[in-house]
């Protein structure tokens, strides 16, 4: 991850991120492509939150790339944010760790990543733009992973994963990789949570 990206994310979850005794200006190292950057950003943001709120003293030990997957290692965290960061997991196959777009996890020279239809290519090297933060997806996906915690409970990270006749037959886990997917999860838990049938 680039350099300004890290610095920011650093300095905006340093309590998740740094020991309390930690005093000096460094960068976390996250060990993946800036694709992830706006999931990671939304993630902290929410464990960030559901922290304070439960007066949790979570650390962040790693994050990184395994098997075409984020994986956000952590501790001090109770269930409800051991979900953000395993619901995050499941979202991250399907958002290109390179560029952020819309994506899949598959094997590219026998390494699973990934990665969308313009990067999947082996030998492909396409120009990848300077990422910026997309606030609205960011917004967005927290939203509805929110609904989701709420809604689910301890089923939560289970709900994701499976085939919805919701989303004709889409599984919430590949939605959650556009802020349309996002809106739309949000949108049906709001409408179950008042009684109004999908």
């Amino acid at each position: 991850m680039n350099n300004f990206i890290e610095r920011h994310l650093a300095a905006e979850y340093r309590a998740l991120l740094f020991p309390h005794e930690f005093s000096g200006q460094a960068t976390f190292g996250f060990e993946c492509n800036d694709g992830w950057a706006d999931l990671i950003e939304a993630s902290l943001r929410l464990v960030q939150r559901r922290a304070e709120l439960h007066a949790l003293d979570v650390l962040v030990t790693q994050a990184k790339e395994k098997f075409g997957q984020l994986r956000i290692y952590h501790s001090g965290a109770d269930e409800g944010i051991g979900s953000v960061f395993e619901i995050a997991q499941l979202a991250s196959g399907y958002i290109c760790e390179l560029c952020g777009e819309p994506g899949k996890v598959a094997s590219l020279e026998g390494w699973l990543v990934a990665r969308c239809g313009k990067h999947s290519e082996p030998g492909h090297q396409h120009q990848i733009a300077p990422h910026l933060a997309d606030e609205n997806y960011i917004a967005s996906y927290m939203r509805a992973v929110d609904s989701i915690l709420a809604f689910f409970g301890t089923r939560a990270v289970l709900w994701v994963q499976e085939e919805r006749t919701a989303f004709a037959g889409r599984r919430p886990s590949e939605m959650l990789a556009t802020e349309e997917g996002c809106q739309a999860i949000y949108l049906m838990l709001k409408r179950l949570e008042h009684g109004v049938g999908v």
